[in-house]
């Protein structure tokens, strides 16, 4: 009676050593036994080492500003003083009245409606308010009455070209000089120039004529 398969003498021989062979290199014989076979671990010198990671410095960002409007950043330009004229002083016209500012308003002359400038009453000389003022560029008009007896510029066609007009604003005074004197109808007087404009009836007791009496600062010493 057979128990199982029968090999060779030889056979088996070769089988015996190969299965010694394996137990004494550790592993487990083939023969009728299941081998548990391991991962297969890499190479410790295939694997590279790990390399510490650093934080990337990131470039600063350039930091833009936008420049203000010249308007803005420029320093202001202070603004001038503004003086008014209030008092005038001719004493070769016998002349000293207070000034008040005035304005025009539109009346019929000869059939047309034309601005007029309202000359105010005794004793008071009337400063055109869209003149000058006083020490600035440009034409400072002053009207008044040459009557009744007692108007202002009363005796203002007495002045001569050298003449002194003294102009207060306030307590602070502006000295000119008589430049012309023209007699001629009313009309505005534009300037580019510095100057006084006095303006009245010419003659006595007439509206037929302006006397103008321009003066300009007095830059004597």
């Amino acid at each position: 009676m057979r128990l199982g398969p029968q090999y060779p003498p030889r056979l088996v021989d070769l089988l015996f050593w190969i299965g010694a062979a394996l137990v004494v290199a550790g592993m487990e014989p083939l023969i009728g036994m299941p081998i548990s076979v391991s991962s297969p671990q890499p190479s410790r010198g295939l694997v590279p080492s790990p390399v510490p990671m650093r934080p990337q410095q990131i470039p600063p960002v350039a930091s833009f500003q936008t420049p203000a409007p010249a308007w803005l950043s420029s320093s202001p330009q202070p603004i001038p003083p503004v003086y008014p004229p209030t008092r005038i002083v001719i004493p070769s016209a016998s002349v000293d009245a207070p000034i008040i500012p005035t304005h025009s308003e539109l009346r019929k002359v000869a059939g047309t409606w034309r601005p007029v400038w309202v000359v105010p009453d005794v004793p008071y000389v009337g400063w055109h308010q869209t003149s000058a003022p006083l020490g600035q560029i440009g034409n400072t008009v002053l009207s008044g009455h040459n009557w009744p007896e007692n108007g202002p510029f009363r005796f203002l066609y007495k002045v001569r070209v050298g003449d002194p007009v003294m102009l207060y604003s306030g307590s602070l005074a502006f000295t000119y000089r008589v430049d012309e004197v023209l007699v001629l109808e009313e009309a505005g007087q534009p300037s580019d120039d510095e100057r006084v404009t006095l303006i009245t009836c010419h003659p006595y007791g007439s509206i037929r004529f302006r006397l103008i009496v321009i003066a300009r600062p007095d830059n004597s010493p």
